[in-house]
């Protein structure tokens, strides 16, 4: 004996819509994954665009440490923090979120250096932004001065 026509057609009729809704649902996650690549990558754009800080300060923390201080500008990002001292890694710290308007202190360990001479801490965010501080030891006063810092943000390149 063998199947009908009929019911030949109607497994082949079944087999089309299990393979049409395989194909479906395997569109829309991929349309999905797409869809939230390019909210991350529009949303990471705008944290640099807005990305600003002022207020930048170092100060003594202890004998061997200094703090980086900052008041935070730009739109709300995660606080992941990469910590280098001059040239040389040191840590990474996580402040959990920076919020517009905020102060946040950072501290560098080794970084007291009261020689006099010039040292520089570089802070990279999450965003991928940096700041780049340029500090010494003033000897007759006995405080660190910021001599200058720099920000700096990736652009993309079309």
């Amino acid at each position: 004996m063998g199947f009908s026509v009929s019911a030949s057609a109607a497994i082949i009729f079944i087999s089309f819509l299990i393979a049409a809704s395989t194909l479906y649902t395997a569109w829309d996650s991929s349309y999905s994954n797409v869809q939230a690549a390019q909210e991350g990558w529009y949303e990471l754009s705008l944290s640099r665009l807005h990305f600003n800080l002022n207020n930048v300060g170092v100060t003594a923390s202890g004998t061997s440490d200094v703090n980086v201080t900052f008041r935070y500008l730009g739109q709300s990002i995660s606080g992941g923090i990469t910590i280098l001292h001059n040239g040389g890694y040191v840590s990474t710290v996580d402040l959990g979120y920076l919020i517009p308007g905020n102060d946040y202190t950072v501290t560098v360990a080794s970084g007291a250096d009261t020689s006099g001479n010039l040292n520089y801490v570089l802070l990279g965010f999450d965003n991928g932004c940096t700041l780049l501080v340029s500090y010494h030891y003033d000897t007759t006063n006995s405080n660190y001065v910021v001599d200058g810092y720099a920000i700096q943000c990736p652009t993309e390149v079309s």
